[in-house]
């Protein structure tokens, strides 16, 4: 798979400025019409995403969660209801946040809330395909405990959904009830650094950047 077929279109949310991300690849399906896509991390503003797929003629297979924090599941249950066929995908050791408010945080906010559980639980190193892309699955701890990563082994460039583990010049947050620190630098040098330099990394929040700029520069002081 080359990476200038595949197409990434963030689609940032007001609230958190959390990014969610639709991924495609730019080839039309049997019916000549609809090309399927999966989502990463919908957040407070599903109408968005909704909106993009009904332009771009897309067709929704997946939604893959990479935790269960309320700012990266908000928009699954309107997903959901639109394309109710779309199904999601979430780390083993996450499940619960999507049905618990206590354990996704938003009962923090005096907006307790739930989404529908997942259809599949992954687990570290699993892989599969989805829209006619290759994903491999690592477990990365200590932002939150059942924290996954996405990675695409595209040539010559790979790509890699982050989540909250880490962001461009920053990395996630350890202070919440699942999260720990030694954890998550663990998770980042062993699950990140360890990727090819040139390797794209989609955070969850802010922009993107490399895994070669992140170990020249943040990770490098520490």
């Amino acid at each position: 798979m080359k990476f200038s077929e595949i197409f990434i279109k963030p689609i940032i949310s007001t609230s958190f400025e959390e990014n969610a991300y639709v991924v495609y690849l730019n080839q039309i399906n049997e019916n000549n019409k609809v090309k399927e896509c999966f989502i990463v991390d919908p957040g407070f503003e599903p109408h968005l995403i909704i909106d993009f797929l009904r332009a771009e003629q897309l067709e929704p297979v997946a939604i893959l969660i990479t935790h269960g924090h309320v700012d990266h599941i908000a928009g699954i249950t309107k997903i959901k209801k639109a394309k109710p066929n779309c199904k999601i995908y979430v780390g083993e050791f996450d499940a619960d946040k999507l049905t618990n408010p206590q354990l996704n945080l938003s009962a923090l906010f005096e907006h307790p809330f739930s989404v529908p559980s997942a259809d599949v639980l992954l687990s570290d190193g699993v892989e599969f395909r989805i829209a006619g892309i290759d994903i491999c699955v690592a477990h990365v701890p200590g932002h939150s405990k059942g924290h996954v990563i996405y990675l695409i082994r595209s040539e010559p460039t790979q790509v890699v959904f982050a989540g909250d583990l880490i962001f461009r010049n920053s990395y996630g947050r350890t202070d919440f009830p699942d999260g720990n620190n030694s954890d998550l630098f663990n998770s980042v040098q062993t699950k990140i650094l360890t990727l090819p330099p040139d390797t794209i990394v989609y955070s969850g929040h802010g922009q993107k950047t490399t895994v070669g700029y992140e170990a020249k520069t943040t990770w490098k002081r520490l």
